[in-house]
């Protein structure tokens, strides 16, 4: 239900998109949909929310997956994994882009996936020896501009079509990781 949800809304719109076409798509009734999830909005944010879920997930694999690597490597390899998500989700993203539309629970998703993606960069960025001995705040700190500066070129590339996940990641790391680096040298 809700991949089909996630394709329609991204798609026809949040406001164009009808409960009744959602649930044709399904093969189910439209009360069965306001059974699960209360509303067309409620639907919008389970559907937003397994994104959220798919994205920690995808940053959680890029962090362990190499130990050994070098720092700026590993940083590299979790805004590279954001990029190759944003790409393999589009439709999910495309929601997201709407934020502007989005009231109530939708709303308040968008948030927590800004949240725990931020959430996840400081806790991965903790685990360098470099960073590990800065006040958790200013890592915290660190981590918003990081995936401030991800979030706002991943949008870019909306728009600017031809800039792929590997050229992204260069861009955010030669421009971020060089700060990152002198701050934790401090």
């Amino acid at each position: 239900m809700l991949a089909v949800a996630e394709q329609v809304f991204s798609a026809r719109g949040i406001q164009a998109t009808t409960m009744d076409e959602i649930a044709e798509l399904v093969g189910v009734t439209k009360p069965l949909i306001y059974d699960y999830f209360g509303s067309k909005e409620g639907l919008l944010a389970a559907t937003i929310e397994r994104a959220r879920g798919q994205l920690l997930a995808a940053l959680i694999d890029s962090w362990v997956a190499q130990p050994a690597a070098a720092p700026r490597d590993r940083v590299r390899g979790v805004v590279h994994a954001f990029f190759a998500f944003i790409d393999e989700h589009d439709e999910a993203f495309a929601l997201l882009r709407t934020e502007g539309a989005l009231i109530g629970e939708a709303s308040a998703s968008v948030e927590r996936i800004r949240q725990q993606t931020a959430k996840a960069f400081a806790e991965g960025l903790r685990t360098l020896p470099a960073f590990g001995s800065l006040e958790p705040r200013r890592v915290t700190v660190m981590a918003e501009i990081l995936i401030g500066g991800c979030e706002r070129l991943a949008v870019w590339r909306s728009t600017h079509p031809g800039t792929t996940a590997e050229e992204a990641t260069d861009l955010v790391v030669t421009t971020i990781w060089d700060g990152l680096a002198t701050v934790a040298e401090a």
